[in-house]
């Protein structure tokens, strides 16, 4: 139905590659729980989020784009702007989110110098499963400006 359209599932679709699910995950949406009804909690760690992407542009160049969607539309969700949002998506973006700023928390034997690289992978994963979303979500900002710049 086109109702669940936005709503591809973990692993459904994408490249073999980012098919298999990124370990630490289902860890890091579990967790991602508690930050989805605490928008105060949820701020705190998108501003860690861009604090540290913001510290490791250069290693995170080639993700930087979708990273910032991601970030973008986590942010406008905590602020009540952008609310038709289905519950999954953005559990697995904030999954992303908290694994990116600490992966420690739910891999125990990270590693950090490889850490950049499962980054990627992860965020790309997440990216590649609600790609729908991000779409609608950057339609809409376009729409919200058109409208905004009819006005001047």
């Amino acid at each position: 139905s086109m109702k669940d359209k936005g709503k591809v599932a973990m692993g459904e679709g994408g490249n073999a590659v980012r098919d298999k699910r990124p370990e630490g995950l289902d860890e890091a949406e579990s967790k991602a729980e508690t930050y989805i009804n605490d928008k105060e909690k949820a701020q705190y760690l998108l501003d860690e989020a861009l604090r540290k992407a913001n510290n490791n542009k250069g290693a995170l160049e080639k993700i930087w784009d979708d990273l910032f969607g991601l970030f973008r539309l986590v942010g406008a969700w905590i602020k009540g702007e952008y609310v038709r949002v289905p519950y999954k998506t953005i559990l697995y973006a904030i999954g992303a989110i908290i694994y990116f700023v600490n992966p420690f928390d739910v891999i125990p034997d990270f590693i950090p110098l490889a850490g950049y690289v499962d980054d990627a992978t992860v965020i790309g994963f997440v990216i590649n499963s609600i790609k729908d979303e991000i779409e609608r979500f950057k339609s809409w900002i376009r729409c919200i400006f058109q409208k905004y710049l009819k006005v001047y």
